[in-house]
């Protein structure tokens, strides 16, 4: 059982403080809507706005791999005392519904589909200089918010699902209630056909349009969304449909794919800097500007070591405490191939700021020493495709089809055909081929309970070290300030107590 202690006082200042932290009643950046919208700029100024919120650091920022790679266990935080042991809650399994880290990512993402609902109320009070304008901003508006929901479904489960701007403290009360999981999915999945079917977005952002969305982006997150909830075990006898569809959009967005062989792709292009927005495995960044503080990312100081082994792999002169790092031991573990490029190119060895010895990612990186970095988050790219392609093939029963994918994304890392081609083997295989892949890329929890199901994730943990692990820790708490809120309609997800 996750315990909560916390002060009366304190949280009845939070009953009062927490109406709007649930959904706002500002419109963005605190404008008056009556007299804002006036033209197209300030319609894209809104949806920028929304885009920025995306980027804050416990929703998809520096602080997201607490509630992926740390709860998975890939990535730990050193510093066990910082924050009153908050920061290392994660990896520990200790979290409780006071922790300041899931009320803030709660708080961001309800800010994000508050900022993306005061866009869709507004869309109609301009004219437009042409429709297509009109659609997209729509469509782009709508990816954001079922990327929203996507996050708050696989984090929560039952949440409360908002589709329109809440004008009233009455209306915010009546929305605050959980809702069922099939509710919320079905809201990604109406937000992503939209997109797909109405926009006139591309099918793939170029250069120019880097950190926007796109109609590949939406197949893909659709295509994702059908593959959780298939592997939900609340949702079993839907399994082999959810899956059909999910390859159905997947294999839709592979098609569009802009080069041929994929094999061909350097794993390493993608991270270049400078090469990064028109990279051919793109397919959703969030777009960061270095040289100033303005618009830069911290994942290069978040995700190194203090101490780096390998002169040829240090990416600035500028060094830093560090924060997050992969032991050595879950290192070796994950890769234990050799000749894998992912890990000779991608991945280096040093020390933190306490004297630990682990490893660090080469993935965020910067040309320059500013200490101001531009390194973006690629949230979706096509080596996750050709990956939920094996997985969605091995959990609808096609083997022959999985390994066909997982290969594919093997032989590009250098790697030989898996010799795994059936069962339980081939599913380790599909899983830590994504551990590979995707280290350091805030999919790690999520790859996790698609792959298995809630005892085996219990052994896994245990085996790790996670003592304190229990089924409560599949889902967050819902936090203890926004519980305050409505006890009965927000009620707390099993094994944690407020």
């Amino acid at each position: 059982m996750k315990l909560n202690h916390i002060f009366a006082i304190t949280a009845i200042a939070l009953l009062s403080a927490s109406c709007q932290d649930f959904l706002n009643l500002s419109d963005p950046n605190a404008v008056t809507t009556g007299n804002y919208y006036q033209n197209e700029t300030d319609m894209q100024n809104s949806l920028n706005g929304a885009y920025a919120v995306l980027k804050e650091g416990n929703f998809m920022g520096s602080s997201n791999p607490y509630f992926e790679e740390c709860k998975a266990r890939m990535l730990t935080y050193p510093d066990t005392g910082v924050n009153a042991g908050e920061n290392a809650s994660f990896d520990n399994c200790t979290v409780v519904p006071s922790n300041q880290f899931v009320l803030s990512r709660w708080n961001i993402i309800y800010k994000c589909i508050d900022r993306v609902n005061v866009l869709l109320k507004h869309l109609d009070d301009i004219t437009y200089t042409n429709a297509s304008v009109r659609n997209n901003l729509e469509g782009e508006a709508r990816f954001i918010r079922a990327l929203c929901y996507y996050t708050l479904v696989c984090d929560w489960g039952d949440v409360p699902v908002v589709l329109s701007k809440l004008e009233s403290l009455a209306e915010v009360k009546a929305a605050n209630f959980r809702k069922p999981k099939a509710d919320v999915y079905q809201a990604i999945y109406d937000d992503c056909e939209w997109v797909i079917s109405n926009s006139s977005l591309p099918d793939l952002q170029g250069k120019a349009g880097v950190g926007h969305a796109s109609k590949v982006a939406a197949q893909t997150l659709y295509g994702k969304a059908l593959l959780q909830k298939a592997t939900d075990a609340d949702f079993a006898s839907e399994k082999s449909s959810l899956c059909s569809k999910a390859i159905s959009q997947l294999t839709a967005a592979w098609n569009k794919k802009p080069f041929g062989d994929f094999t061909t792709v350097d794993v390493t292009e993608i991270w270049d800097v400078a090469n990064q927005a028109a990279a051919k495995e793109s397919i959703f960044q969030l777009d960061f500007v270095g040289g100033s503080n303005a618009a830069n990312s911290s994942y290069n100081t978040s995700f190194r070591t203090s101490n780096i082994d390998d002169d040829s792999k240090e990416v600035n002169a500028k060094k830093s405490a560090g924060g997050f790092f992969m032991s050595v031991p879950k290192a070796e573990s994950i890769w234990d191939e050799a000749g894998d490029k992912r890990f000779d190119i991608l991945m280096g060895k040093g020390k933190t700021s306490g004297g630990l010895t682990g490893y660090y990612t080469v993935k965020y990186k910067d040309l320059d020493a500013s200490g101001y970095y531009g390194c973006n988050n690629v949230v979706l790219r096509y080596a996750d495709v050709a990956m939920m392609l094996a997985e969605a093939n091995y959990h609808n029963g096609n083997a022959t089809e999985a390994v066909k994918w997982v290969n594919l994304i093997r032989n590009r890392a250098g790697l030989a055909n898996t010799t795994a081609t059936s069962g339980t083997a081939l599913r380790d295989v599909i899983y830590k081929e994504r551990q590979r892949e995707f280290a350091y890329e805030f999919k790690a929890w999520t790859d996790l309970k698609r792959g298995y199901n809630a005892s085996e994730i219990t052994s896994i943990m245990k085996a790790d070290g996670a003592t304190e692990f229990d089924n409560a820790d599949l889902l967050l708490p819902i936090p203890h300030a926004q519980w305050l809120l409505n006890p009965e309609g927000l009620y707390q997800n099993p094994g944690y107590k407020d």
